[in-house]
């Protein structure tokens, strides 16, 4: 288990822990050799420590679909700028964004159906870059999608929504991940293929933004 102060990879010193989730821990981090702090994912699955082939799939995957999503350059998709290959398991290095989530949000307030409609465009555009570069999402909800503080030297320029957690929820969907039976994920925003275990693709998605859209503006 990391613990804050930690220095990941000889450069990554661990300040923070953000959160954690049903793949991993979220880490505010420093790098020592940027001079600059990011955000860390320490990516592992639930339970026991996967050992001997199961590990080895999981690493597999987790830097497959880590190098496809850090090949997608979109405003509204979360930047990955690293990948730290360790043991026990692989770490990703994104950016850090300020801001809160939309989950925040909703906690005080619904939104107007014409803020609900620009936000929907701005996740449906990120949603088709990742899919058009291989990568599913598997885990859209209100608490991965972080609306981004203004900068003040663009203050029309920064996009206000930011799909976040990709590294993490790509994850799912390997043999070794679903045949103990565990569906990893946030169970009210997951389509009804997913929790039937009859496929999954693009749709899969779409359906968990429609979901959180009508949540976003009912709730």
């Amino acid at each position: 288990m990391s613990d804050q102060g930690d220095v990941l990879d000889g450069r990554f010193e661990l300040l923070e822990r953000l959160g954690s989730g049903g793949m991993g821990t979220v880490w505010r981090a420093r790098d020592t050799v940027l001079h600059r702090e990011v955000a860390l994912k320490e990516v592992r699955p639930p339970g026991p420590e996967l050992t001997g082939e199961a590990s080895r799939m999981l690493r597999e995957r987790v830097l497959r679909e880590a190098r496809a999503l850090a090949r997608v350059n979109h405003p509204h998709v979360v930047t990955i700028h690293h990948i730290v290959d360790v043991e026990p398991h692989p770490w990703l290095v994104m950016e850090l964004l300020p801001g809160r989530t939309l989950q925040d949000l909703l906690e005080r307030r619904t939104l107007p159906p014409r803020e609900a409609a620009r936000l929907g465009r701005e996740l449906l555009s990120a949603l088709r870059a990742a899919h058009a570069a291989g990568v599913l999402h598997r885990d859209i909800k209100p608490a991965n999608v972080l609306l981004r503080e203004p900068s003040p030297d663009r203050p029309d320029g920064v996009p206000p929504a930011v799909l976040t957690d990709f590294g993490i929820a790509a994850l799912q969907g390997s043999t070794q991940l679903t045949a103990t039976g565990d569906l990893i994920g946030s169970p009210e925003y997951i389509a009804p293929e997913r929790v039937r275990g009859t496929g999954e693709g693009p749709a899969a998605d779409l359906w968990s933004l429609g979901l959180v859209l009508y949540v976003a503006v009912e709730a």
